[in-house]
């Protein structure tokens, strides 16, 4: 609260006003910028004691725990807000309303009892680790090179479908095998018997392949002569020539070749 107007006139012509200590070296000190009511404790009820007026200059030793009430070095109390450039390194006191060891007597607050609250124990957090996201390791890829020229398949053997093909000399980047070594898996994820191309500088890991649907490798014009046969109406009953020689060849036509993964250039 202000000090009131009866209190700045009674104070004014009761006597001289407080004089500051002219040497303000090393000392901690606010600009008075107007009347300012000085008492002998950090309370409104506490005697005046003095009075600092516009232009003074005042030292001051410590402020209590609310920064409401300051202590002047002639250990004089005033309202920290009546002055200017309050130093911000003053000493606080420890407790609300209370004064140093050596000031003035003042009115001692009754404190009411309270129950200090619980204390809520701070959550524990998980290492920062587990909250990161685990990177993924890259796949370590062989290289090696193809020494004629090959189908690429789906899967590692010649009942799966192709799935490209690589060229003599090409280079190719492998990523496991089968555990018989017979075949090898390219980085793109197709399939490449191992006697068409150069024993890589080391091995692969193992891998097991895909269960993605298997398919029968047969050529476009089998298809299709299957399909022909199967549509077509039964021939009339005539008894067939036997000779040795259609015989022969209708076995060679309707044989099925053992198949390769080399394809023609």
């Amino acid at each position: 609260m202000p000090q009131t107007r009866a209190e700045s006139a009674e104070l004014a012509a009761a006597g001289e006003p407080a004089s500051p200590t002219p040497d303000w070296a090393g000392k901690l000190t606010a600009d008075v910028p107007q009347p300012v009511v000085l008492r002998a404790a950090p309370a409104l009820s506490a005697p005046l004691v003095g009075m600092l007026k516009r232009g003074d200059k005042v030292a001051l030793t410590v402020c209590d725990a609310e920064v409401l009430w300051c202590q002047t070095e002639d250990e004089a109390w005033l309202l920290a807000y009546m002055v200017d450039g309050l130093p911000l390194d003053l000493p606080i006191l420890d407790k609300p309303g209370l004064t140093v060891k050596n000031a003035k007597v003042a009115p001692t607050p009754t404190e009411e009892p309270s129950t200090p609250p619980t204390a809520t124990p701070a959550p524990t957090l998980p290492p920062l680790a587990l909250l990161l996201p685990t990177p993924t390791p890259a796949p370590v890829t062989i290289e090696a090179t193809v020494k004629e020229k090959a189908n690429l398949r789906e899967g590692p053997g010649t009942t799966y479908a192709v799935a490209g093909s690589a060229g003599l000399g090409e280079q190719i980047l492998l990523a496991g095998q089968t555990a018989d070594g017979a075949w090898y898996k390219l980085a793109n994820g197709a399939w490449i018997a191992a006697f068409l191309i150069d024993a890589p500088a080391s091995q692969p890991p193992v891998v097991a392949p895909e269960a993605a649907g298997q398919a029968e490798d047969i050529s476009l014009l089998e298809a299709l002569s299957g399909a022909a046969t199967a549509e077509a109406p039964a021939p009339p009953d005539v008894a067939p020539v036997a000779t040795a020689t259609n015989d022969t060849a209708t076995n060679n036509a309707g044989g099925e070749q053992p198949e390769t993964d080399q394809t023609s250039s």
